[in-house]
């Protein structure tokens, strides 16, 4: 059985997705097997998903992935470039698939690579252009271009990592090149389709997700515009399970309800005290210190949290990182911690959250070719009680999943409660 992976958040799962899936099974033959990386509870740019995680591992199985599996949150939460290595890691764990498929606004791998090959050799060179470019104001990102360019003498390969995509498959790449030959993946990479993910607009049935979560969030309460306003941007199959979590008023989980648990933080912590999580640095402890006891601007409490982000960005501060530094403070995701995981190798374990007949079949190969332990459900980390590594990387996606679970008006211990998806 032909396999290929694939690193996603599906925060939801839209259209440009599905699109995706459907050219894998184009590319490598209808019968490859899929097997997704997913993000859990929390995402990338440090936002809860908007749905839980088995409902979008259902979304995903419905679309045509065949396996998937869940990426630790110390990962899941992080830079790009922890993100894609976390992925990346993971799916070379399985030992079931060689190819690592990803979008980007390039679409093609030559220059990607190019790129690649430049950032991965972090040389004294790349360094000193790197700093000097920090050292006038620039953003990391900014930065980073410039010396690359610099590097290259090529502004228009270095101007690909303007944008978003074309970043995270540079960090793809950069991951599969630290591999150990004998595990590296073949990557392949088709150009993502439609709208970049800042875009607001419905006009394209390759809206966003950021658009699509917009809608959302205006119709939380509303299965009817949802229906109405969705229809032409997400999968029948997704939007149904969007629908019926909806209308089974289990709740949905949006940026601005984390605005209680972090105000509360922040009001009660010292600047100084800030600066063990990661992304803190630069003023932005001591700018959230200060912002967060300024008046709101507006009479609704819950948008708080919104309008504190907006305060504390700048240029060199950018959203994501604000929203990552804040969630790793609520969920108590240190700098040493994230040090530790990554002394000890990445990714502990394989968690798996949903499979289709293939998909069952995978996961009997897996259970002989893995090169990590594989968890089923919350219960399954007791069996690792010894693997001090693996139990401390474990109490984030526990910590995770609860937190969701309790924004989201449900119990706590969902990954000892929810079985496997299996379609």
């Amino acid at each position: 059985m032909k396999t290929a992976g694939i690193i996603v958040e599906y925060n939801p799962l839209h259209n440009g997705h599905a699109w995706q899936l459907q050219k894998v099974k184009e590319t490598f033959g209808k019968d490859t097997a899929i097997v997704v990386v997913m993000s859990g509870s929390f995402t990338q740019r440090g936002e809860p998903a908007v749905l839980d995680k088995w409902a979008r591992a259902r979304m995903a199985l419905a679309c045509g992935a065949s396996l998937v599996l869940e990426l630790p949150l110390p990962y899941a939460t992080a830079s790009a470039e922890r993100f894609a290595a976390g992925g990346v890691q993971v799916l070379a764990a399985t030992g079931i698939t060689k190819t690592l498929v990803f979008g980007s606004e390039h679409g093609t791998l030559p220059d990607l690579v190019d790129l690649a090959r430049v950032l991965v050799s972090e040389t004294p060179a790349f360094q000193a252009a790197l700093q000097e470019h920090l050292d006038t104001g620039l953003s990391f990102a900014a930065a980073r271009q410039q010396a690359v360019a610099q590097l290259l003498d090529d502004e228009r390969k270095a101007a690909l990592l303007k944008s978003s995509n074309n970043i995270l498959a540079v960090e793809y790449l950069k991951a599969n090149m630290r591999l150990p030959a004998p595990k590296r993946l073949e990557p392949v990479t088709f150009q993502r389709q439609g709208q970049g993910y800042l875009d607001l607009s419905l006009a394209s049935r390759f809206a966003s997700a950021t658009a699509v979560r917009q809608v959302i969030a205006q119709s939380r309460d509303n299965p009817a515009a949802l229906l109405q306003n969705l229809a032409h941007a997400m999968p029948p199959e997704a939007l149904g399970i969007l629908l019926e979590t909806v209308a089974g008023q289990k709740g949905l989980v949006l940026y601005d309800d984390l605005s209680v648990p972090i105000l509360t933080l922040l009001r009660t912590r010292s600047p100084e005290s800030l600066l063990v999580y990661p992304g803190m640095g630069e003023g932005l402890a001591q700018r959230l210190h200060e912002f967060a006891r300024r008046p709101a601007h507006e009479a609704s409490q819950s948008a708080r949290i919104s309008q504190l982000v907006e305060e504390a960005m700048s240029r060199r501060l950018p959203r994501t990182r604000v929203q990552r530094a804040l969630l790793h403070l609520l969920l108590n995701l240190t700098v040493s911690d994230l040090e530790q995981f990554d002394a000890a190798g990445g990714p502990a374990y394989i968690r798996v959250l949903g499979f289709d007949k293939n998909g069952r079949y995978l996961l009997k190969l897996m259970r002989q070719k893995a090169s990590l332990p594989i968890i089923t459900r919350g219960s399954d980390f007791h069996e690792h009680a010894r693997d001090a590594n693996l139990q401390h990387q474990a109490q984030f996606d526990l910590a995770g999943t609860d937190l969701w679970s309790i924004l989201n008006g449900s119990n706590a211990g969902a990954d000892f409660d929810r079985p496997v998806v299996i379609r």
